[in-house]
């Protein structure tokens, strides 16, 4: 991986659930913050009419290998919400990557 294509930063955070033990009552956490390249978006909407009834948008960023990264993170990138839907491994040797493949959090599922 050529790390000019690495060009933007990203922070990935976890959720820690409160000590209510209520698994909506918590705080996001910054995990790391790691250079990361942004990949095409792909996005499906569901409308009637002129009114847009779903919108999903999806999104895949490259990062250099971290054994640490699980699928309940989320990426903020700039301000913009995106959950984990899965951790692929790519490439082999030093440069090995991974690809997290996102989809866009709805601002009122942020916690």
């Amino acid at each position: 991986m050529r790390a000019g294509k690495l060009d933007r930063r990203i922070i990935l955070q976890s959720f820690a659930v409160g000590t209510s033990g209520d698994p909506t009552a918590g705080t996001w956490t910054t995990e790391a913050t790691v250079w990361a390249e942004r990949l095409d978006a792909k996005g499906t909407e569901r409308a009637t009419g002129s009114v847009v009834e779903a919108a999903e948008a999806s999104q895949a960023y490259r990062i250099r290998f971290r054994s640490d990264i699980d699928p309940t993170w989320r990426v903020n990138d700039g301000g913009e919400l995106w959950r984990i839907a899965a951790v692929s491994p790519g490439g082999r040797g030093r440069d090995r990557e991974l690809l997290l493949l996102v989809s866009r959090l709805d601002p009122d599922d942020e916690a």
